[in-house]
């Protein structure tokens, strides 16, 4: 019987990441039947890794060369001696760039290319003791068919289940990166499956504090997909290229740029501000695939993929998703900028349509085991005191959806001084920071963060014509 044709590719790097991870092998090889496979050697190749893992309980790796010397002669077709010599060699030449970053997503992905194989092998063997009349035959397949689930089974005991139990614990492949700084302790360490959110007023830097989070991963060898639901393609570059190559528009020699200054002090308060004036020179085409070479090979295979995709649905960003995990960008990371924006599809009210969109951001972390940050507009309120869970506009379930969510807060005198302080509103299965991190920021070159520390370990030297500015609007608002 013809078998329908199924997704080569998704077989290609179901071999890839046998060679390569294994903890991927861990996985995969108790529920890979090798002869269902579609390509003749892959059939070989995956009995030769299993033979290889139950040896050595690893992947072989670069190893998978002298399996194919060692084993070679035992096949008699030369095409197909050739096409797995020309595999395997292909693999070593490109083996960094090959070796899956994001191991549960690929595991996930190749959960259901094996599903699909066993399903496909079973109607057809029922179909074949139908059309041979042999139904019980045709039953008893049916009864010994074994479903293929991720460790053999989707289930977990917690009391007799030990090395699980313990991998939990010990499995550091989970965390992404973690910030510098306060701003580190305040925001917590980044895992995939984590969902985080800003929240801040409107026009107080939530894009900026985002695209930061994106470099952020880029600089830590992450693939991040960056979308944006108001800036059109060119206005994300500009920012991006300053933020990254400290490039701006036009030659300038007086930018103020803020630093943290240690001082001797019997207090904790340890720490003044200090400014001083720097240049920048103006972006040079000429000097750009130059600079791009150089920030290649500093963050160590990281991207950053930008897509403008204004009026998309939630539907339409996991579709365009999927469309760069085809072309072999698997994301680490996924900046939307931001939730709030998205289309719903749902026939509901506005308040169950954000529900619905924050529901579905968080179970696409998980699905695709990365970690999603995003931002939310905050109340009135938030113009004139610092955010607290109170202060989210529209819905307040959102918080239930984030693993972390952190407040932007800046009062007229701190934005003067480029002072942003960041709050730790929620989080979840972290130790908590009640501290505010005190970042200094200058957007004239595209950072939202140069340095942070507590905020109580700062001296911060208010003008006094500013600060009764912000005194007289506060009275105001309360009148």
């Amino acid at each position: 019987m013809k078998r329908e044709k199924l997704n080569i590719l998704q077989e290609k790097d179901l071999l890839v990441c046998m060679i390569t991870s294994d903890r991927f092998c861990q996985d995969i090889i108790p529920v890979l039947t090798p002869r269902l496979l579609q390509i003749d050697y892959s059939r070989i190749i995956a009995n030769w890794i299993k033979e290889y893992f139950s040896k050595f309980d690893s992947a072989p790796g670069k190893d998978i060369l002298k399996i194919y010397r060692t084993k070679c002669s035992e096949l008699n077709d030369e095409d197909l001696q050739e096409n797995i010599l020309s595999f395997i060699e292909n693999l070593n030449d490109n083996y960094e760039k090959l070796v899956p970053s994001n191991v549960d997503y690929a595991i996930s992905q190749s959960i259901s290319y094996l599903k699909k194989l066993s399903l496909k092998n079973l109607a057809e063997e029922i179909e074949g003791g139908l059309a041979s009349e042999e139904v019980e035959k045709a039953e008893d397949v049916v009864t010994k068919y074994r479903h293929i689930e991720r460790g053999g089974s989707p289930s977990i005991s917690i009391l007799h289940d030990s090395e699980r139990v313990c991998t939990a614990f010990t499995n550091e492949s989970e965390l992404l990166f973690e910030f510098s700084g306060a701003r580190g302790k305040v925001i917590g360490k980044i895992h995939r499956g984590d969902f985080i959110s800003y929240l801040s007023p409107m026009k107080r830097g939530k894009t900026w504090h985002l695209m930061d989070s994106a470099i952020e991963g880029m600089k830590n060898g992450l693939k991040v997909v960056f979308v944006s639901l108001e800036m059109t393609e060119d206005e994300m570059l500009k920012r991006f290229w300053t933020a990254l190559s400290g490039q701006v528009m036009e030659d300038t020699d007086d930018v103020d740029y803020p630093y943290f200054e240690k001082i001797d002090t019997d207090s904790k308060k340890c720490y003044q501000i200090k400014y001083k004036s720097i240049d920048r020179k103006a972006v040079s085409v000429s000097e750009v695939r130059k600079k791009q070479k150089s920030l290649s090979r500093m963050f160590r295979g990281g991207d950053v993929r930008l897509i403008a995709g204004a009026g998309w649905s939630c539907e339409k960003l996991d579709s365009e998703i999927e469309k760069l995990v085809q072309s072999d960008f698997i994301p680490d990371e996924i900046v939307i900028d931001y939730a709030d924006l998205l289309v719903c599809t749902k026939n509901v009210d506005y308040r169950n349509q954000l529900d619905y969109i924050w529901k579905y951001l968080r179970t696409m972390s998980l699905k695709r085991s990365c970690a999603i940050f995003t931002a939310s507009q905050s109340n009135r309120e938030g113009f004139a005191t610092d955010l607290s869970e109170s202060s989210i506009s529209e819905d307040i379930r959102k918080i239930a959806h984030v693993t972390c969510m952190v407040g932007l807060n800046q009062s007229k005198t701190e934005k003067k001084q480029q002072i942003m302080r960041l709050s730790r509103l929620a989080i979840r299965g972290q130790s908590p920071e009640m501290r505010d991190a005190l970042c200094l920021q200058c957007y004239s070159i595209g950072r939202p963060v140069l340095d942070s520390r507590f905020a109580d370990e700062v001296i911060v030297e208010n003008d006094r014509d500013i600060l009764d500015e912000d005194e007289i609007e506060k009275k105001r608002r309360k009148r």
